[in-house]
């Protein structure tokens, strides 16, 4: 694996988790407000597609393009928690 490797998987996991949790809050506000009901399914089935995809690249790729992605995708979701309210 290249030096630029983690960099660009680090970057790829937080851009997937910014997405992947602004769905959840999206699919939430669906949910209680009584959107329709295959737009919620939609973005379950999407945001988790779209997550395992790049998850599973980046396994494939070695442990530490793995370990980087989750720690984007993680530092993804404290920022999506920070800007809806939730981590406080």
């Amino acid at each position: 694996m290249s030096q630029l490797s983690p960099i660009l998987f680090l970057a790829l996991g937080f851009a997937v988790g910014l997405a992947h949790f602004a769905a959840i809050a999206r699919e939430a506000d669906l949910v209680t407000h009584g959107g329709p009901a295959s737009r919620a399914i939609l973005l379950r089935l999407g945001r988790l597609a779209v997550t395992i995809l790049v998850l599973v690249i980046a396994s494939r790729q070695g442990w530490p393009a793995l370990l980087t992605a989750t720690t984007g995708f993680m530092g993804g979701r404290q920022i999506m928690l920070h800007r809806l309210g939730g981590a406080r």
